[in-house]
Parts: C-alpha cells; structure tokens; sequence
C-alpha cells in the first residue's frame, strides 16, 4: 500500500485538486468492486452506497467549497485523509494478487465512509452548502419610500410562487441541511436567540448590541455565577457566526470575535420564518408571507412595520412590541397605557447604519402613556436614533422593573429628569450621541446593579450634579464612556476617581473641542490604570493633546488587548526617554489609529512597540499636504504577511 501522507502534508496541497483526485480513487474502487463481484452478490445496496459518498463529495467540489472554507484545519483535514485512507486500505488494497473482500464487510464500510462524508459537511458553514438565491436584491430598509418596497416584495413573491421557486425553496435539500443545523443547536435559549432573526427585512444589516439587549429583556438569555447576560449572549452571537448561520458584516479581525453587525442569507430566513411561525413566537402577514406582522392575538409579539398602522390593540396583552422598519412613529398615549404587561418595547434604531431615520411627532409627548399603568416586568426601553425628543419624561424613570435604557442618538434630546436613582434594577444606560443633552441626573452612583454606562456627560458644575466621583460606589461597572463636553469643568484629580472602579474592562473617552485652558487641566489628569487590572479594551476619541500623556502609557496598562485612538491631536505613541525594555512594550493585539493627521509612525515602530499585535488599522494618519494622507493599512496576522512589509 502506498505511503498515506500525514495531516501537515495533506495541509499544504491544493485544495482544488484534491476532491477531484479522491472522486477518481473512489471510482476506481468501484469499478474494483464490480469486477470482483461473486456469482449471485446484490451489488444495489453497494452502489447506491458509493452513490451516496460520491455525491456528496460532488456536491463539495461543484460548489467550488473547499477553498472558501475557513475552518478547513486540522478537523477537516484529519477527516479527509481518514476518509483517503480508508478508499486506499479497502478498495485498492497494496497488491492486486490478493483476494477480495466480500461484499457484506464493504457495505458496512461504506456506511462508516458516508458518516465520513457526512462531518466533512457539517464541518463547512451550512450557508455554504446553500444553491444561489434569485438573483433580486430588496434593500427594504434603504428605500426612502417604504411603499416602494411592500409593493416590490408582493411581486417578487408572486413570481417565485408562479415558478415553483418558493415551494423547491422549503423541500430543498439545502433547506433540509438547514433544518437539521437548527435541530443540532444545543439548549433553548440559543435556539430562540436564533429564531428572532425571522423578523428582520432581507437584506438587513443587524447591529449586535441592539439584538442582545433585546435577547436580555426577553428573558431568552440571563446571567450566570461566571458571566453577565450580555457576556452569554455575546457569546450565542459567536456561536450563530462560527456555524454559518449568520454572516459578519463589515471589516472584521476574525468572522465572530470583532464583528459589531450581521447579515442573514435569504435561504436560513425563509427556514426561521417557518420554525417561528409554527412556534407561535410572531405572527407573519398572510397577504406577504414573508414580513412579521402587528397582530399579536396569538403571539403576544407585535411588529411595527412601514404599511400597516396599530391604533389599537382591543383584547390584545403584548409582551414585545418591536419597530422593524417604521421610519415615523405616531402613538397616541392611550395606546401605550394599554401595554400593562409589555416586557420590551424596542421602537428604536437595530440598524447597523447610523444614517437610518426614525421619527416622532410633537417631540415624543407620548411617552407619556409609557407611565399611565405601574410596570412590574417592563425591562427594556429602546428609542436608539429616534429624531425630535427632546426630553424624556419623568414617568419613564419611575419604572422600577426597567433594566436597559437605550437612548444612544437621539440627536434632539436635551433633558433628562432630574434623578434617576429609582432604576435600582438598571444594568444598562446608553446616553451615548446625545450632543444636545445638557446634564447628567442625579442618583446615578445610587444604581448598584449597573454595568454599562455610556455616554456619561462631564459639563458645567450647575448642570451635572453626578460627577465621576460618584461612578466609584458603582462596584459593578465593566463598560464605561465618558464624552467631556465643549463646556466641561474639570475638577482636580478627578479622573482619579476611576482606579476604584476595579471591575472595569471597556473605557471609552471622548473629548468635543476644548480651550486652552480645559487641554491644559486634561494634559495633567492622574489616571490611575495600574489599579484596574481588568482593563481589556481603551478608546480615545478626539484626544486634544499633541504628545502622549503620561497615563497612555504600557507600564501602566498592563493587561490591554484593544487600544482604539480616533481623532484628535496626537502626534506619537513614544514617550520620551522611554527605553526598549520588556515592560515599556505594549501587550495590545488590536490596534486602531484613524483620522491622526498629526501622528506620523512607522510601521517598524509598530512592531517594536506593539509585539504581540494581531491586528491593525491605520487610516487617514499623517496629513501629507491638504486631505492626502499616507497609505491606509488593514494588516491581520493572521495573512501570514510581515506588518512592516505592509
């Protein structure tokens, strides 16, 4: 028998070119087959069994699979030479002069050859095994006349039914692998994480964040001993991402990992509009079978969409009313009032793009009715990007049960109410984007439970009576932004009020334009880092200074892994006088610096300063003559290229 060659060896041949040698192999151990058969054998059961593995190794190589394959490492290699193995050992045999094995021992082998084949393909993303959609593109979220898109859709859905397309679509083969994928999804919970897909538009960008604080307020994922809610469901969001279930979007360090948006294939759409629908988890409108509706008598789960109008709710008791792609949004209070039991009211931006508008009337004076009934199980509240709020009313603040408050963009807002300490059970605040707001509330240090806080606004004394000072007593916090406003007042050493707020992993800080006066007060801050041993990621935005502060500094965050620098001043990463020694040297892997026109830093630089680096970006740094910059870089390790030959 011929020499097999080992895992490393089979790693390094052409991918191309190797389904079509084994299909050849595997046909001459067929064609042995039947010419050894015995007087009397049934071959039937034999060929369709080779049937079987050809085809499905057929299907691989029409697809031109393999070289699109991420995960084709050492599993899937060691399967492929497995399975090369066997072919060679079985059928070939290392002499032909010796006796052929019978027909019985080659249909069990064949059998364990199929299961071979079988985790071969289940060790490819499944939306690769997927036969090209129709080609028809319905960005129905991007049209600026949404009755545009409800019109389009009917058609198309129309047409596919007339040409039998919809109706192969769900006895497809590929939608039966579909099928199974869900079935093999371990637990409940990432399953329904999963089936909420089934509401969003085709072609739909989806933003993590959103889709995870929905998943929180649903209740379809919850903390554990070890990890908060949102760590869970960041990790559901990788797990749907490493099987193929959903695809990253944008540029990404690795396919899970760094990806902030997501996209869905047609195909695993039609399959999760199927399972939710059967689940009674939304309903679908009967006249376009494929967008959810704001019926909610049988599933508790409203949709607002752009055609159709919930004046009222009669009988109905919602759970979740979610905004799918309504852009103006016009309530009256006694609507909302009746939502007695609503667990989620996501009326807010999911978008990935920031351009995406949503609209109230009469500045959102009917969030009002949001506080006519006392809430017991109200967790979540979502206005993300919603246009002409000015102010949230009071009433909001007096939901007890609240946990996750997202007002992130609502470009309008100015006021908030005066104290917020009664959100005891808040986790999350997002006041992120909001440049009109005039001040942060008090109470805020009094919200023990909270973990996100973004957008912490540091303005004049008058107008923000919390201060970093009280973010101290907040010994749960793991993600803090601060965004230091044209009319700050910093007070002295304030910033060291952050080294007790040891739990902290993310910190983002955001300056608007600043005086001479507050550039000189920031350029002395103490920022104690050494004391927030978990600090994993630092993102600086809008930095005023020219050279690097003494608090940007390795010795002093020891354990970063993520350094984002956007914006600002900044000329150099080097400090003076610093040495080449172990400690001076950054333990950074990701590193992001754009939109530096003064910093100027070569790329050996990088690799001296940064060694254990895996990523970087470097876009729009070193202002050459008037918008020409030096060559934007999108390095990843990973390319096996060396990041100074970039």
């Amino acid at each position: 028998m011929r020499n097999v060659p080992s895992t490393s060896a089979s790693t390094s041949r052409n991918v191309e070119k190797f389904l079509p040698k084994l299909l050849d192999r595997l046909g001459k151990a067929k064609a042995k087959v039947i010419a050894n058969k015995n007087p009397g054998d049934d071959q039937e059961v034999v060929l369709s069994r080779f049937k079987k593995i050809e085809d499905g190794l057929q299907q691989m190589e029409d697809l031109k699979l393999l070289p699109r394959v991420t995960l084709w490492e050492h599993n899937l290699f060691n399967q492929f030479t497995d399975l090369e193995r066997r072919v060679d050992k079985f059928f070939l045999g290392d002499d032909e002069n010796n006796a052929f094995i019978g027909l019985e021992a080659i249909t069990s082998f064949l059998a364990r050859m199929i299961d071979n084949v079988n985790q071969i393909k289940a060790s490819i993303p499944v939306v690769n095994l997927m036969p090209s959609y129709p080609e028809r593109s319905l960005e129905f979220t991007h049209w600026s006349q949404p009755e545009l898109g409800l019109t389009a859709a009917k058609k198309l859905s129309q047409e596919l039914s007339q040409m039998g397309v919809e109706k192969g679509i769900y006895e497809s083969r590929a939608m039966a692998n579909m099928r199974r994928s869900y079935e093999h999804l371990e637990g409940t919970e990432l399953r329904l994480c999963f089936l909420s897909f089934s509401i969003f538009p085709a072609e739909s960008v989806i933003k993590k964040r959103p889709l995870i604080y929905w998943w929180i307020g649903e209740g379809f994922i919850t903390g554990t001993q070890d990890k908060t809610a949102e760590e869970v469901g960041e990790e559901i969001f990788d797990k749907l991402m490493k099987q193929g279930l959903i695809q990253p979007h944008g540029n990404a360090v690795n396919a899970s990992s760094s990806s902030t948006s997501c996209t869905l294939h047609p195909w695993i759409r039609y399959m999760l509009i199927g399972l939710a629908r059967d689940a009674l988890l939304f309903h679908f409108d009967s006249s376009w079978p494929w967008m959810p509706s704001c019926q909610a008598s049988v599933c508790r789960r409203p949709c607002l969409v752009f055609y159709q109008n919930p004046t009222s709710l009669g009988e109905e008791d919602p759970l979740t009313v979610f905004n799918v792609n309504r852009n103006y949004l016009s309530f009256k209070r006694e609507w909302l009032s009746k939502l007695k039991n609503v667990v989620v009211l996501q009326l807010g931006r999911w978008q990935s793009s920031p351009t995406h508008h949503i609209e109230v009337d009469d500045e959102g004076l009917f969030l009002k009715g949001i506080g006519a009934q006392h809430y017991l199980s109200f967790k979540y509240l979502s206005l993300r990007g919603i246009s002409g709020i000015t102010r949230i009313p009071s009433c909001i603040f007096n939901i007890i049960s609240l946990e996750i408050l997202d007002l992130r963009a609502c470009h309008n807002l100015e006021t908030l109410p005066s104290d917020i300490s009664s959100l005891r059970k808040l986790t999350h605040l997002d006041i992120s984007e909001c440049y009109f707001l005039e001040g942060m509330p008090k109470g805020i240090g009094k919200l023990s439970s909270l973990q996100v806080l973004k957008g912490f606004l540091i303005a004049n004394l008058k107008n923000t009576p919390s201060r970093l000072g009280d973010l101290a007593k907040l010994k749960k916090l793991r993600r803090l932004s601060i965004y230091i406003g044209i009319e700050a007042v910093m007070q002295d050493k304030e910033f060291e009020n952050l080294k007790e707020i040891s739990s902290l992993r993310r910190l983002k800080i955001s300056w608007a334009v600043v005086s001479p006066e507050l550039r000189g007060k920031i350029a002395h801050q103490c920022m104690d880092f050494s004391s927030l041993p978990d600090l994993e990621k630092l993102d600086l935005q809008g930095i005023p200074l020219r050279k690097v502060p003494p608090w940007l500094n390795p010795k002093e965050l020891k354990n970063l892994k993520k350094l984002y620098i956007r914006g600002g001043e900044l000329d150099s990463l080097q400090h003076a006088g610093e040495e080449t020694v172990t400690e001076c040297k950054w333990r950074v892997e990701i590193l992001r610096l754009k939109y530096l026109s003064n910093m100027k830093i070569e790329l050996t630089e990088v690799e001296d300063q940064f060694p254990h680096l895996l990523y970087l970006e470097k876009v729009e740094c070193h202002e050459i003559e008037k918008d020409k910059y030096e060559k934007n870089i999108f390095w990843s390790k990973a390319q096996g290229q060396k990041l100074s030959n970039c």
